[in-house]
């Protein structure tokens, strides 16, 4: 019998990450980097609490989602609570609630961390981190291109260039459906009606044809729906579907669509857009646009959002709304796939060595470099100037300043050179 490998006594549960300082730097810069733009834009940033009632948050959540959180009991109120799996409906319910009464529109932002369970084969984290907007309390292709060209921009000032947009419409392939469905005089039975969702999902032609026939679908609503699965790609699809509809809903649905491509075409995004109106995922919650953006290498999209006039509405408010969500990870891992990452200057200017005998210097010292804007590490310790070097350069500290003849003047070592100037006091603090 095999032995079991034991845990360690450092180990953390599986899916969960812990960002040592270079780690953490670079999610810090993503954070600092997106949340700049949205606030460009106008959106102000909210910071929704970690976890919330389970049965007030679940009005927004989708069952997939429910499935997927991590439950607890609060131990005052013996309520069950959840982890947060999605910051989304955590908005809805603000706009729904506390600023119900803030002028619309409402541009609001946010940064934090998702918790949901996924298999281990998945790959994915348990924890993951998100940035979004939320633009609630107006229904229009203005608002909807808004979001996308927000999400564009704050990608592109993280150092992505070359992603692309594929946007769709709720409308479309539900009319489709719809429209079927009449045809059969409304006898599309459940199981029937999945099927036929799930093979488009896939674009699977050989299944749908399969399901249509099962149902006894017209030969012409047949082929119409089999020839949804070519309306993939710039705007020269716009021109083949409009072949393809006989039904108000697409029709409205194409027209949204088309004025928010416009639009889109203004903020100068037309050769990163994509149209698929063959897309379904997404079908049942939102309610007009949704779109994803990807990148090459990255198997998971680098962000997601689109209309969801219905949501807010679940918290008690009728207020439409659009947004996206940007995944943190995704966006990670395609600037180093492509461009490698470059973190913002984490180098300390000062390592300030004036030894046990003036600590009282050393710290007034430190205090008035600090006030100066630069980054000073005292002296806590390290004996020898020899320890302090080493120190210094495993620390990626530029400069240690030593004693000089007197307390008011000092020599200032280069770490990578070995060089040593003597400054005096004023020439230290002005930056020499």
């Amino acid at each position: 019998m095999k032995n079991k490998i034991q845990p360690s006594s450092t180990s953390t549960p599986r899916g969960m990450s812990t960002h040592l300082p270079a780690s953490a730097l670079l999610r810090r810069h993503v954070q600092d980097t997106v949340l700049a733009t949205f606030l460009k834009w106008g959106y102000r940033e909210v910071i929704p609490p970690v976890f919330e009632y389970l049965d007030v948050l679940a009005r927004g959540l989708s069952s997939t989602l429910l499935e997927k959180s991590y439950k607890f009991v609060d131990r005052d109120s013996g309520r069950l609570m959840l982890l947060r799996p999605d910051i989304t409906p955590q908005v809805a319910r603000m706009v729904a609630g506390i600023l119900s009464d803030e002028p619309k529109p409402l541009r609001l932002c946010y940064y934090g961390n998702v918790f949901r369970y996924e298999e281990s084969h998945a790959g994915l984290e348990q924890e993951m981190f998100q940035a979004g907007c939320e633009l609630a309390g107006i229904a229009s292709p203005a608002a909807d291109a808004e979001i996308i060209a927000v999400a564009s921009e704050s990608i592109r000032k993280f150092g992505i260039k070359d992603f692309k947009i594929v946007i769709s419409h709720a409308g479309y392939l539900s009319g489709i459906v719809s429209h079927l469905k009449q045809s059969l005089n409304g006898a599309m039975p459940p199981d029937c009606e999945n099927a036929l969702r799930d093979a488009i999902s896939k674009k699977d032609g050989c299944r749908i044809a399969s399901v249509l026939d099962n149902s006894g679908a017209k030969k012409s609503v047949r082929e119409e729906v089999l020839d949804v699965l070519k309306l993939f790609g710039s705007e020269g699809v716009f021109d083949r579907a409009e072949g393809i509809i006989n039904n108000a809903e697409s029709n409205e649905a194409l027209i949204n669509l088309k004025e928010i491509y416009k639009l889109l075409c203004m903020y100068g995004l037309k050769g990163q857009v994509l149209i698929d109106l063959c897309e379904i995922r997404g079908i049942d919650y939102y309610t007009g646009l949704f779109f994803e953006i990807f990148h090459d290498g990255v198997a998971y999209p680098l962000g997601r959002g689109g209309r969801y006039n219905n949501l807010i509405g679940k918290f008690g408010l009728d207020c439409p709304s659009t947004g996206f969500a940007i995944d943190v990870e995704s966006i990670i891992m395609a600037k180093e796939k492509r461009y490698g990452v470059s973190l913002p200057d984490e180098s300390i200017k000062y390592l300030v060595f004036l030894g046990n005998k003036s600590m009282d210097n050393g710290i007034e010292l430190s205090s008035v470099l600090r006030n100066a804007g630069n980054k000073v590490v005292s002296d806590t310790g390290l004996e020898t100037i020899e320890m302090a070097t080493e120190y210094a350069m495993n620390n990626n500290i530029e400069n240690i300043v030593t004693e000089g003849k007197d307390g008011m003047h000092f020599s200032v070592i280069d770490v990578k050179t070995g060089k040593k100037v003597h400054v005096d006091r004023s020439e230290l603090i002005g930056g020499m």
